[in-house]
């Protein structure tokens, strides 16, 4: 034990937990005593690089890790060490953009996790799949999104019970099942989701996953199942609350989901069943939430660009980091000191004044904290607004091409039966409420 303790101690601190599972046996040595450790100033890059890659530095965090990748490679440091650099790596460029390589990363790291002399945590393992196929997502390569997140979903019962109850691996096959076309699977794996979204007490993601597993059901001719989830989402849509400012894009999806389940639901009951009237109420919900969607999106789009565009001048104009704006929804103090989201309130309270819960601004993440004066940390880049289509309306679903190109997940047995009340009723006009008011009971009558 104390010769495997003097290997693993010269490794960097991030480094040493991948040794524990040696520490059972001391024969063989392991790998870690038959190189040398990297010098204390490849350590100091690496340190660097993992620095650079927690504030958001990609191309400063890219080349420091290329640099420690090509040290630690020849100083023949252990497989799953390297492995980790390559996955780390792999995630930066995920962010970056540079998608190609990414993959080459993840896929060379998952390499390393099976070479010989090689001791990865599972937890590893599992996580490299899942952002693999989160980069094959952005690449449209789903079957090799589905194989990777399906590769990560079999390696879960190796995990202790919290990292094992993975919803999101679930919501995230299920939707690119839904993509090629099997729609029974995605429906068992939408299910699984909702229900481990609600054992996990996320009520925003649950919906959305029952507006998913509604699609799914339909395509795979579950038509009443399908039709008792649509309105489950009409019922819940409303109920998830949530004080996160990151929740807001959440929110946006969810908004958007059960707009387009109103014109799948209106397409359902005309296609289907013949029953005009209850159709033409459907689709005039769909198409008031749709405009509503966009409305609202652009303008919240609008109003963060000019706060962020006002911080960056302030900053310049004092060559400090601005202050965090408030978003409009607490801006206005009417009670001065006593308002909820004054500066004074939040320290009362143990919270900064830019924390994002404090000014409602999205994109600020919701692991937020702060190291020192001046230094704020995030652990990731937050949620971003939704980047909202002007030109998506209910109009746009009586349009075939446009709904195979924007919406391949809707099975053919929805799109005929839209196709037929495009071709069969004339889009009535509408007028949309005025802001803030409440549906009327005949949008959500079923």
């Amino acid at each position: 034990m104390r010769l495997l303790h003097e290997c693993t101690t010269r490794l960097p601190t991030g480094v040493v937990s991948m040794f524990a599972a040696a520490a059972v046996s001391l024969t063989p040595l392991p790998h870690a005593c038959l190189a040398a450790s990297p010098t204390p100033e490849a350590q100091a890059v690496l340190r660097k690089g993992f620095t650079a890659a927690q504030a958001g530095l990609y191309a400063r965090a890219d080349g420091l890790l290329s640099q420690s990748i090509a040290e630690w490679e020849k100083t023949k440091q252990p497989p799953d060490e390297v492995a980790a650099l390559y996955k780390t790596r792999g995630g930066i460029r995920k962010e970056a953009s540079r998608l190609d390589e990414a993959r080459q990363d993840l896929s060379r790291a998952l390499a390393l996790y099976d070479a010989p002399g090689s001791r990865p945590d599972p937890a590893e393992v599992q996580r490299t799949y899942q952002l693999r196929a989160r980069v094959n997502a952005a690449l449209g390569a789903k079957r090799a999104q589905i194989d990777d997140l399906s590769a990560a979903i079999s390696r879960l019962d190796t995990l202790d019970a919290i990292e094992a109850t993975n919803p999101y691996l679930f919501s995230e096959r299920g939707r690119a099942r839904m993509a090629v076309g099997e729609y029974g699977g995605a429906t068992e794996d939408l299910e699984l989701a909702e229900i481990q979204f609600k054992e996990i007490g996320d009520k925003i993601r649950r919906t959305i996953a029952a507006a998913d597993g509604a699609i799914a059901s339909y395509g795979a001719g579950e038509l009443e199942a399908a039709v008792e989830k649509m309105r489950y989402v009409f019922r819940s849509r409303g109920i998830p609350a949530s004080n996160n400012p990151d929740d807001i894009p959440l929110l946006q999806e969810l908004t958007l989901k059960d707009a387009e389940l109103h014109v799948a639901y209106a397409a359902h009951l005309y296609g289907t069943q013949s029953k005009l009237l209850e159709a033409t109420r459907q689709w005039e919900a769909g198409c008031i939430r749709l405009d509503t969607y966009v409305i609202d999106g652009q303008e919240r789009l609008a109003a963060e660009q000019q706060l962020r565009a006002q911080e960056a001048r302030e900053a310049e104009a004092t060559g400090r980091e601005a202050k965090a704006l408030r978003a409009e929804s607490v801006r206005s103090q009417p009670l001065g000191a006593l308002t909820p989201n004054s500066d004074l309130n939040a320290r009362l309270n143990g919270l900064d004044p830019s924390n994002p819960y404090v000014t409602q601004r999205p994109g600020s993440s919701y692991f937020w904290y702060k190291t020192g004066e001046g230094e704020v940390e995030r652990r990731d880049a937050g949620n971003e607004l939704a980047q909202v289509d002007p030109s998506l309306s209910c109009v746009a679903f009586r349009d075939a091409g446009w709904v195979a190109e924007n919406r391949p997940e809707w099975p053919p047995n929805l799109r005929q039966s839209l196709r037929r009340w495009a071709d069969e009723v004339p889009q009535r006009p509408y007028v949309l409420p005025p802001k803030g008011s409440p549906p009327s009971r005949g949008e959500v009558e079923f």
